[in-house]
């Protein structure tokens, strides 16, 4: 069973499992939590984009859309990879050992096939973590978000939701938004919350004018 695992075409599957596995140990000692590793996933589209490309299609052509969808920055990042690299180191070695691959070029082809594979099972798996770590995050007491000040991250619309950076309490949060009125929202815009749509997931904005 150790020669399949540590054999050249499992080789990279099976060093991402271990340092999973690891990762986990030394969060169950308490060496370090869950959230030590987590990223920001925004990706800021607008930066140096001509201006007739739709804002949309600018975040890296979908790009945010695409980890959305797979629940990335839904729940912590290594949630997140732990549920890809058990399927993909899984799926591998399986493959691997069924079809007699051992060399590392063979092993790769495999490899990189069952990566894609996997996103669609890891999508599956983190489905019911999104509600559960949306609920701790109500739990844990948000400051209230109506009202808040913060800055436009990622280009909004009446119809396209973006996303700002708002100060709540002592907070700094990243929150879906969407404009209150007609005027289109550009990163660096000032805004103030004032109403959230809970159906959509997202919060109503308007400009925020500051005299100087």
């Amino acid at each position: 069973m150790i020669d399949i695992l540590f054999a050249p075409a499992n080789l990279i599957v099976t060093t991402l499992f271990l340092v999973i596995v690891l990762y986990w140990l030394i969060v169950l000692f308490g060496a370090i939590d869950t959230e030590a590793f987590d990223f920001d996933f925004d990706v800021d589209a607008d930066a140096d984009v001509d201006a007739d490309v739709d804002s949309d299609s600018s975040n890296i052509f979908g790009l945010n859309k695409i980890l959305t969808f797979f629940n990335l920055g839904k729940i912590p990042f290594m949630v997140f990879l732990t549920f890809l690299i058990l399927p993909w180191w899984f799926g591998t070695v399986i493959v691997n050992n069924l079809m007699g691959f051992e060399s590392f070029i063979m092993g790769l082809l495999v490899t990189g096939g069952m990566f894609f594979a996997a996103l669609i099972v890891s999508k599956i798996l983190t489905q019911p973590f999104v509600k559960i770590f949306a609920a701790l995050d109500k739990e844990d007491g948000h400051p209230e978000i109506l009202g808040a000040i913060g800055e436009v991250t990622i280009s909004a619309t009446s119809s396209k939701t973006g996303q700002a950076e708002v100060k709540a309490g002592n907070s700094f949060l990243k929150i879906n938004i969407r404009s209150n009125t007609e005027l289109d929202l550009k990163p660096g815009d000032k805004v103030l919350v004032i109403d959230e749509n809970k159906g959509s997931d997202f919060y109503l904005v308007e400009i925020h004018y500051t005299i100087d």
